[in-house]
């Protein structure tokens, strides 16, 4: 249980941190751009960013539509969605794996499957609890012998030592 309550504690520090600098930046480009509100709007994408994969596009589809309101032209529209797009493959592609990456043990294969499955199960509510449900899963497939599966299924580790998967490679012929 301590196993599982600390890689869950770890895994919602590391989201907070992420999603309070995606706010920090939301709202730092929004002012820049000359957005009202910008405070306003970093807080909403900080909040929103907790729900998986959909929370951060609601919090961008505000204000990119208050950017079409209240300027003329096309070009800081575009300039809002860019922001967006930016901080959305910024935060994917660069924050998110450099620190989830070893601290759930949870291999990406694992959060997405998990992700179908428990929004499935339960829906919106599902998703947002799809991670820490699979890493208590992960834990307890690491403890519990009935339940092994879930770890070798789940987890980042491999499911053999390095020296056994050499030797079943010789033993196929395989590179």
């Amino acid at each position: 249980m301590d196993e599982a309550a600390a890689r869950v504690s770890r895994y919602l520090l590391m989201q907070l941190i992420i999603n309070t600098t995606y706010g920090v930046a939301v709202a730092v480009g929004l002012y820049f751009i000359g957005l009202p509100s910008a405070l306003l709007w970093g807080l909403l994408a900080t909040v929103f960013r907790f729900v998986p994969y959909v929370g951060p596009w609601i919090a961008a589809a505000l204000p990119i539509a208050l950017s079409a309101v209240v300027f003329a032209g096309w070009m800081w529209l575009l300039i809002t969605i860019g922001l967006f797009l930016a901080l959305e493959l910024f935060s994917n592609n660069v924050m998110e794996p450099w620190l989830y990456g070893a601290r759930t043990g949870v291999s990406v294969m694992g959060i997405i499957v998990a992700a179908t499955f428990w929004t499935w199960l339960w829906g919106p509510i599902g998703l947002v609890l799809s991670m820490p449900l699979t890493v208590c899963l992960t834990v307890m497939g690491r403890h519990v012998p009935q339940l092994s599966f879930l770890n070798v299924l789940l987890s980042d580790k491999p499911a053999l030592e390095l020296n056994v998967r050499f030797y079943q490679r010789l033993l196929t012929f395989d590179d």
